[in-house]
């Protein structure tokens, strides 16, 4: 049995079906709109600031995604982040997260770092307490300013204090003054030692010489120097009692002074000989600090020129601003992929369009389509009808599907947007009209001035049903003289870059 033979409109039907049920499909999958529960857990987290995080962007532990952000919301003007976790995952108490990117331009997703092995796991509600903020390029500079700055004023003082002529001069002053103050601890000892032992010597001469001589004086002068003798025996008895008595203490304290002096010495023979071999280290160290300073001062090196040189530090500070201004242009760069169809209740025929919006600024678009029009083509057929004898011609209009492309410039002042180009493979021209907050537009495009049923006018109207759908109706070519006028309404969706990017990124492998 052979199968029916389709026709070209039940093909270009079917066709229609399967692409509303694919953008379904997609749509369903973007928008988060799951059938049945969520699977997996939620958990908290907050950041000073979510700056380039959107919602379903990627939660990560060790590059391998474990989950969703779910939503982000103000909270004591704080980034407060909801985070779906899938099931199974065990997050710690002591992780950390880290707000990331992938490249120098990628999208921002969230990382978390594990902490100790075997921590408990927190349940499912509970706050992600440890953060930890990513550094820019602007906070580094100044930080090797700053540790630049640091290194230069320590570089000066140490130069100050120990370069040059004073400073040496300096040090040799103080070894000298303690080894003058060596040599006179030597000498008043030696000194004090030959005065005591020259006393105790003429005492004792003294003595001898009185008992020698006593037999020849006489008579009073005998017993006046007889009692002197024993007074002075006496007193040299008592003289040497006490030197009896305190030689020893006094020959210990000279020993010690002597101890002290040879252990001072000692000291100074050490203290010559490590700076003997030291001094000359630490003078060239000193002598390499001071030059390293010398040189960051005056420029020379990469830390030098990065302290002195002006012109690098305009050079880096306009670079950032570079790469910064190319992050923004980069951010602000979307690309718009869009289907409508929409049903013509004249020609009871759908209207199909496939759109690529490409808006490099928010004031400033650039708008490609692919027209499928049931009435694209047209001929006129002419007969000659003869009725009751009278003859007279007569001209139909018919019509054949075509494919036909537009390619327009977009420029948006305020909730007018101006637009011109070709459209629907003619010249032609058209404005949009945005009311609350973009979410109803209202359209006039004309084109096909050339025609000979008068120019194409069409005007209609959208309204978003959300962040993916929206609805269509108007009149098309409301002044045609051929009698294609036609009223129409239609559903449309419409994908941003993000959107297709998070679809891509989440399907799962396919496998051979």
């Amino acid at each position: 049995m052979a199968l029916p033979k389709l026709s070209s409109e039940a093909k270009v039907g079917l066709f229609v079906l399967l692409g509303i049920a694919l953008l379904v499909y997609m749509s369903m999958r973007l928008g988060g709109i799951n059938i049945g529960k969520e699977k997996g857990y939620p958990l908290f987290v907050e950041f000073d600031s979510a700056a380039g995080l959107d919602p379903n962007a990627s939660v990560r532990v060790a590059g391998v995604e474990v989950g969703r952000i779910k939503t982000i919301t103000l909270k004591d003007s704080k980034a407060h982040l909801e985070l779906l976790i899938q099931p199974g995952i065990k997050i710690g108490k002591d992780f950390t997260a880290v707000l990331t990117t992938k490249g120098l331009l990628g999208e921002k997703y969230l990382e978390l770092v594990p902490g100790q092995p075997g921590a408990p796991p927190l349940n499912e509600g509970e706050t992600i307490t440890r953060t930890r903020s990513y550094a820019d390029i602007d906070r580094l500079i100044r930080t090797l300013t700053g540790v630049a700055d640091d290194v230069k004023e320590i570089t000066e003082s140490l130069s100050t204090v120990l370069g040059g002529d004073d400073g040496e001069q300096t040090v040799g002053n103080i070894v000298r003054n303690i080894e003058e103050l060596t040599s006179r601890l030597n000498r008043i000892v030696a000194k004090n030692d030959e005065q005591f032992e020259s006393v105790m010597r003429n005492l004792d001469s003294f003595t001898t010489l009185l008992n020698e001589e006593g037999p020849a004086i006489t008579g009073g002068l005998r017993t006046a120097i007889q009692n002197l003798n024993e007074s002075l025996v006496k007193t040299t008895g008592n003289l040497n009692g006490m030197i009896d008595e305190n030689r020893g203490n006094l020959k210990e304290g000279i020993d010690n002074l002597r101890t002290a002096s040879l252990s001072l010495q000692q000291a100074m023979e050490t203290v010559n000989k490590v700076t003997s071999e030291v001094g000359p280290g630490v003078t060239n160290t000193m002598n390499s600090v001071s030059s390293i300073a010398k040189k960051i001062d005056d420029g020379e090196g990469t830390i030098g020129k990065l302290v002195n040189d002006k012109s690098l530090h305009e050079n880096i500070n306009k670079t950032v601003a570079g790469i910064n201004s190319y992050i923004e242009r980069t951010e602000n760069f979307h690309t718009f992929i869009g289907y409508r169809g929409e049903y013509l209740f004249d020609a009871r025929d759908t209207k199909s369009y496939l759109t690529l919006r490409i808006q490099p600024k928010s004031d400033k678009y650039y708008l490609l389509e692919i027209v499928d029009d049931p009435r694209g083509k047209r001929s006129v057929e002419r007969r000659t009808v003869t009725t009751d004898g009278v003859v007279s011609n007569t001209e139909e209009v018919k019509t054949t599907e075509q494919i036909k492309f537009s390619a327009q410039i977009a420029k948006r002042l305020k909730n007018l947007v101006v637009r011109g180009g070709i459209i629907e493979s003619t010249g032609g021209a058209g404005a949009d009209y945005y009311m609350f907050s973009d979410r109803l537009k209202w359209t006039l495009e004309a084109f096909d001035f050339g025609a000979e049923g008068n120019p194409h006018l069409k005007a209609g109207a959208s309204w978003n049903l959300g962040k993916f759908f929206f609805l269509t109706a108007g009149y098309d070519d409301f002044i045609s003289k051929v009698g294609l006028r036609s009223a129409y309404i239609g559903l449309g969706l419409q994908f941003q870059d993000e959107d297709l990017k998070y679809l891509i990124s989440s399907a799962p492998p396919l496998s051979f």
